[in-house]
């Protein structure tokens, strides 16, 4: 048996190894490569030296060595891979790194928007291939051909859907189709599917959940200060996800969608759903009645919300813009393997997401580990901005938000009645100018979903 290696040459064998390493090692092959000897041989003196030596170094803020999934890795060997991936990604995304800063790819359409979100898009579909190869087949049998829609008897149906089933499968799969990767919400979520009554096929799917704690075009458009906000934003859901299935995205389902959103019964779920229940993160009862809606645009000024009227009022009004913060450009993993690199450095303090701040957590947290490898937060300002749009479903809002008045004065929007408008104001015109929705075949979804590995 070898005798005790001092502190002193066990960390500069630890260094020696873990540089000849590909990855990181376990503690128990690690303590073999560094005596030499199969763990059986070794001395629990000296495992145990061992061990307080790689707990102790790894709990240290500015030690050499990182414990990540359970595995011990040179932290410079870390810090210089993630470097090297984020430089690739970004210049694989158009952006070029000058001595005097990083240098955003130019955005003149909406294409140019669309291909900057490929690797997100791409990494999106590799996450869902083995769900897709699995239920595509019966899930594509939801969609419409054209030559199955009725315009006559076309009937929208409101489903609301419940996690672990078939539906929220089918939900799934048809977020699949947007060319920007949709969030998947935070804290409270209410997902959609609209059926046609007729064909019982998808029109279109929409979904509410908390908005981002942060948002100054909102905040300011509201009237909110610090104490307020804190207060009402529990009384805001976002939209986070709506969109209308081909065909009936040709026949502006999209704005059918957009309009039941903010529909009375829409409204009345979300009150039945949350009333009586307490909130998760403090365990307090809040009057759970939405007063506004809000939502944004992921290609800028949207075709899909604007002119969108009721009973002469404008139901989604436009109020600023984001100032182009994300982390959507960070792919392949690379997100998680920060998170990873900042969990081991800082330990407990990094945890999930408080009520509302979901998004704005995962900027922080890719600002931090960002910030350890020495590297300039402003990598994560892509600089597209998304139209953010606000949709008051009481006529006193604001005073309500604001705190000025405890009851809401809501607008009466019926959801039957929102159907036969939207019939006689936009598909009956739709379906003369743009007949070739009845070629559209349900084959062309999967084809569109499956170009995103190409």
């Amino acid at each position: 048996m070898k005798e005790e290696k001092s502190y002193k040459k066990i960390i500069e064998n630890i260094k020696v190894i873990l540089k000849k390493t590909n990855g990181g090692l376990k503690k128990r092959k690690l303590i073999e490569k560094i005596y030499d000897y199969h763990i059986e041989n070794i001395s629990q003196k000296e495992i145990d030296q061992i061990s307080s030596i790689l707990e102790k170094e790894s709990e240290k803020k500015d030690g050499f060595i990182l414990k990540i999934d359970n595995e011990y890795k040179l932290r410079e060997k870390v810090e210089k891979n993630l470097k090297n991936r984020i430089k690739k990604e970004l210049e694989g995304h158009g952006f070029e790194f000058k001595e005097d800063g990083i240098k955003k790819p130019k955005i003149h359409s909406k294409d140019d928007i669309r291909k900057l979100h490929k690797g997100a898009r791409k990494e999106k579909y590799k996450e869902n291939k083995e769900f897709l190869d699995e239920k595509e087949d019966e899930l594509l049998q939801e969609f419409a051909n054209g030559s199955e829609i009725n315009l006559d008897k076309l009937w929208p149906r409101l489903q609301v859907i419940e996690g672990g089933t078939y539906e929220s499968d089918l939900f799934r799969y048809a977020t699949l189709l947007w060319s920007v990767p949709v969030s998947q919400g935070f804290g409270r979520r209410v997902r959609f599917i609209v059926w046609d009554e007729y064909t019982d096929k998808v029109i279109g799917i929409f979904a509410l959940g908390d908005p981002v704690f942060n948002l100054s075009c909102r905040d300011e458009w509201v009237g909110w200060d610090g104490e307020d906000r804190k207060k009402r934003l529990y009384n805001v859901m976002d939209i986070f996800i709506l969109g209308a299935m081909p065909p009936y995205n040709t026949l502006l389902g999209g704005k059918l969608i957009a309009m039941l959103a903010t529909s009375n019964k829409v409204r009345e779920i979300v009150y039945e759903r949350y009333k009586d229940k307490k909130t998760i993160i403090k365990n307090e009862d809040k009057n759970p009645q939405l007063a506004l809606l809000t939502t944004s645009s992921a290609l800028g000024k949207s075709a899909l919300y604007d002119r969108i009227r009721y009973d002469g009022r404008v139901l989604y009004k436009r109020i600023g813009k984001s100032k182009g913060w994300g982390h959507f450009h960070l792919n392949n993993g690379l997100f998680n393997d920060l998170l990873s690199y900042l969990k081991a450095i800082e330990g407990s303090e990094v945890g999930g997401n408080e009520f509302g701040d979901g998004p704005n957590w995962k900027i922080r947290t890719a600002k931090q580990a960002l910030s350890h490898l020495g590297l300039s937060s402003t990598i994560l300002r892509h600089g597209i901005q998304r139209e953010v749009y606000g949709i008051p479903l009481a006529k006193n809002f604001d005073k309500f938000l604001c705190r000025e008045t405890e009851d809401l004065d809501f607008y009466d929007i019926p959801y039957d009645e929102i159907i036969n408008w939207w019939k006689e104001r936009w598909l009956y015109g739709r379906a003369e100018r743009k007949p070739e929705y009845v070629n559209h075949e349900r084959e062309s979804i999967s084809d569109y979903i499956h170009s995103a590995g190409e």
